[in-house]
């Protein structure tokens, strides 16, 4: 027995149940906001900026480079702006700028100048800096004594750390023997690689033998030894 032909237009199920659209494989995404860099001098800075160029501006300044523009910030620029006679409101634009990269100029040369003119550690000039106010605060001598001191052993060694007599058995700045470095308990590697040992023997030497620098020199000048 035949069944009876359908009658209307076959319904697909494709069409009856729709698939989701997705979304092209060509889509472009939502473009994303990159974020801005600035080089120092590319926009005026004030107090709440952030950035690279934040922290340029905190290195020329001398202060803590954290990259945001803070109250410190804000303090060394108003200081800079006011020496250079502009108007301190604590934004960086370029005559702000100018003025801060010369300041920082000017504060380095300084520190160079500066420490040229420090004696080099070890050197004589080092070292009597050290002895006067070494013997200043121990024994309370003043400019007097450390005149003494200064011509006594600029005699013995020239003030010379290193050096040594003849014989070798008297050392260094006060051309001390180990018998008196070693009863301060003092071992010769210590007493030879340190001006500042070799000052506080010396001294300690001259306190207890002769009572101050100038009667020691007193008692050189008679017998050309101390």
């Amino acid at each position: 027995m035949s069944l009876p032909a359908a009658t209307g237009s076959p319904v697909r199920a494709a069409e009856s149940n729709p698939a989701p659209e997705t979304a092209s494989a060509t889509a472009v995404p939502a473009a994303e906001v990159a974020a801005v860099t600035y080089q120092l001098g590319e926009r005026r800075l004030r107090r709440g900026d952030t950035g690279p160029d934040v922290k340029a501006l905190q290195k020329l300044l001398g202060v803590k480079k954290t990259g945001t523009f803070n109250k410190k910030t804000r303090k060394a620029v108003k200081k800079v702006k006011v020496a250079a006679g502009l108007n301190a409101n604590g934004v960086v634009g370029t005559k702000a700028l100018k003025a801060i990269k010369k300041d920082a100029k000017a504060r380095a040369r300084a520190a160079k100048q500066a420490s040229r003119s420090l004696p080099r550690a070890g050197s004589p000039a080092a070292s009597q800096r050290y002895a006067r106010a070494y013997i200043a605060q121990r024994y309370g001598w003043g400019d007097g004594q450390m005149s003494c001191l200064i011509t006594l052993w600029n005699r013995e060694s020239g003030w010379r750390y290193w050096v040594s007599n003849p014989n070798g058995i008297y050392r260094g700045i006060p051309q001390t023997s180990s018998r008196v470095w070693g009863a301060m308990g003092y071992t010769t590697s210590q007493y030879m690689n340190s001006p500042e040992i070799q000052i506080k023997v010396g001294t300690s030497y001259i306190k207890g033998r002769y009572g101050s620098p100038c009667n020691a020199l007193s008692f050189w000048n008679s017998r050309h030894w101390y």
